[in-house]
């Protein structure tokens, strides 16, 4: 018969003393004192116990708020079996103390972590991404605009007729895009000496600083930024990075239809425009879909090519010293200007698959710009 050692605890209050807890007869659990003096007695299917887990003290609840704890795993399954009661939690206490299943479920915690990071949540991000109702999208673009308007830009200075001039190009762009003419707007901004720059919000707006407008030597070369831009909105390219970094408030919102979170969400979208921090993929989808647009117009992509390379002259002194621009925090010129240039002769196959990087195998081909 199993006698185990623990402590009793008074009904519903912190006193208790040394007790002993065993089966009598009937399938009673007894507790005496020290002295053998009968604290408790209650019958088995009054009786709740604990989970073994680890060390931890298990504990035997009984009936009006009293209740007897011990240190002694392996007794307290003893007498659990005793009084006819399944002990809980003897597989999970095995295998938490089993190293090889530990090391497994290491390895199973970091694969599901990494497949999450990697593949679940860009994947996740680009679904609701491509759902967001239009009024949210303009509202997160409105707030986002008024943060660069407060902090990084300013009124624009350029010449009516320089905006006329852009704005007709723009339109131009816009009719063979792929939202057609009514999906986009060009706004124009002075950049308070961040540099020559270009980026899209997600409602469609699409920014353009007065510095990279002198910098435009042939038509063409501007309506090559436009239809790279457009395409990070066609994309939903700035909700998706946005969505990547606040996945679950967003996911909870489209779900329940909250958009009290959009606020939130909408303040982390001005640093990822001030950086331009789409992913090398985004940024070869949108030159691979401006060299399309550019194509249908009658256009080579070359021109935007040639733009590239004039604003990192410009920006780039030194190697690898570029500052924050349009530029600086894309990925590296030399290779957008020779894809580009490639683009002149039409379509560089691999782009369809360099869209959804998180499919593996595909991201470091991606990095190449070899005709497949």
């Amino acid at each position: 018969m199993t006698m185990l050692e623990g402590r009793y605890f008074y009904p519903n209050a912190a006193h208790f003393e040394a007790a002993r807890a065993e089966a009598a007869s009937g399938r009673i659990l007894r507790i005496t004192d020290e002295h053998g003096q009968v604290l408790a007695e209650v019958a088995a299917k009054d009786v709740s116990a604990t989970a073994r887990l680890a060390r931890l003290v298990r504990r035997f609840d009984l009936p009006g708020g009293a209740h007897f704890e011990t240190m002694d795993n392996d007794g307290a399954d003893a007498l659990l079996h005793e009084i006819g009661k399944r002990a809980l939690g003897t597989v999970t206490d095995r295998l938490e103390r089993a190293w090889p299943f530990v090391i497994l479920s290491l390895l199973v915690t970091l694969f599901a972590g990494y497949y999450f990071l990697v593949q679940a949540v860009p994947a996740a991000s680009e679904w609701l991404a491509l759902r967001t109702p239009p009024a949210v999208a303009h509202i997160m673009s409105e707030q986002t605009l008024s943060a660069l308007d407060r902090f990084a830009l300013g009124p624009t200075t350029l010449k009516p007729a320089d905006q006329a001039k852009a704005t007709a190009l723009f339109m131009q762009v816009a009719a063979h895009a792929r939202g057609g003419a009514g999906a986009y707007r060009l706004v124009f901004r002075g950049d308070r000496g961040v540099g020559p720059n270009a980026f899209a919000l997600p409602d469609g707006t699409i920014v353009m600083t007065d510095s990279l407008w002198p910098l435009v030597k042939n038509d063409a070369e501007i309506q090559g930024v436009f239809a790279h831009e457009m395409s990070h909105v066609d994309h939903a390219h700035g909700l998706q990075r946005i969505y990547a970094a606040s996945l679950f408030p967003a996911a909870l919102a489209l779900i329940t239809g909250d958009v009290s979170n959009v606020s939130q969400m909408a303040a982390i979208l001005p640093g990822i425009i001030a950086q331009s921090a789409y992913s090398r993929a985004f940024e070869q989808q949108a030159d691979d879909d401006g060299a399309a647009t550019l194509r249908r117009m009658g256009l080579k992509p070359s021109h935007m090519a040639d733009l590239l390379q004039r604003i990192e002259q410009m920006m780039c002194k030194k190697k690898d010293m570029c500052g924050t621009s349009w530029i600086g925090d894309h990925p590296e010129t030399s290779s957008r200007v020779a894809r580009l240039r490639q683009e002149d002769h039409g379509p560089i196959d691999e782009g369809e698959d360099c869209l959804r990087p998180w499919k593996t195998g595909i991201t470091l081909r991606c990095l190449g710009l070899t005709r497949n």
